[in-house]
């Protein structure tokens, strides 16, 4: 009889699996498979024939003078250590702030959310307009302030500009992480506070001996989260440069896509898609293997 109810059993969970790993394979690993079979020709995007070209996309990619992705990666890599050495600190303070006894903690869960909730296009005009060297807000308080020797024209400067972005990105960003956090802090059973305090464990003890061991798992899910979105940004740099290339602040996707669609070169594109894809796997599975630790159970 068991031998039976194990089959019935691996069947359902088959079949309950199925729609979803189908939903996958073709919205995800083929369209994957498929970029990486385009990186081996050279298309216009628009001609019905296409070049085979081997690896030749994938060498000038690293070969290239000057090589623009290495340089554009690295613009990748700078705005993920600035965003995770700023959001992620950040938000687990609010998160344990306000799992506290605060009046209003709902009211500035939802004003710190907020910018996360709006459109990226709404989020980079918004604050293009705020960084304008004429008109914006931020050079409108340095002169109220009489700062004016800090005023700088914020998305033309290549010393401001990528950094800029990265600020605009951690304004819009912080709520989810806030919200996401503290999901982990609230789940904490108020037990382990009381114990800590009889204990005579300060605020700092508690947090790093109980609250970080307990939402760990939260917040590695948190660094994941930023890893992707660091790796895979877009929108923000393309709408914040007024549709036009800055290699001040360019990074993969918007090479990308000035290769593909600016100057119809969809194999070299495709190329970059796909080592763009190994570098996010490779940065994940690297940051699951450096946050790995013995998981606390409760």
């Amino acid at each position: 009889a068991f031998p039976a109810v194990n089959r019935g059993r691996t069947t359902f969970i088959i079949l309950m699996l199925a729609p979803a790993v189908l939903l996958y394979g073709v919205f995800v690993l083929y369209p994957m498979a498929q970029a990486f079979h385009l990186s081996l020709y050279r298309w216009s995007g628009l001609s019905e024939t296409r070049q085979f070209v081997g690896l030749a996309n994938f060498r000038e990619l690293f070969t290239e003078d000057p090589p623009q992705f290495l340089r554009y990666l690295g613009h990748n890599v700078i705005f993920l250590a600035v965003s995770a050495a700023v959001t992620l600190p950040l938000a687990l303070f609010f998160a344990v702030v306000l799992a506290g006894r605060v009046r209003g903690a709902g009211f500035f869960r939802a004003v710190y959310l907020f910018p996360n909730v709006i459109s990226v296009v709404a989020v980079a005009t918004l604050w293009y307009f705020i960084y304008d060297h004429d008109y914006g807000l931020l050079n409108a308080a340095l002169r109220l302030a009489g700062l004016e020797s800090l005023q700088r024209t914020w998305l033309g400067d290549s010393r401001t500009a990528l950094y800029a972005i990265i600020a605009t990105s951690i304004w819009a960003s912080l709520g989810f992480y806030i919200l996401l956090f503290s999901a982990g802090v609230q789940n904490i059973p108020p037990a382990y506070m009381e114990a800590a305090e009889l204990d005579g464990a300060g605020s700092w003890q508690k947090f790093r001996h109980v609250t970080l061991p307990l939402v760990w798992e939260v917040f590695k899910l948190g660094v994941l989260y930023l890893v992707i979105h660091a790796l895979n940004l877009f929108g923000l740099v393309y709408v914040m440069n007024l549709n036009q290339p800055n290699s001040d602040t360019d990074v993969i996707l918007t090479y990308l896509y000035q290769k593909g669609f600016a100057e119809n070169d969809f194999g070299y594109a495709a190329a970059i898609a796909s080592v763009g894809f190994v570098i996010i796997l490779l940065t994940v599975l690297l940051s699951l293997r450096l946050l790995k630790r013995e998981t606390v159970e409760y």
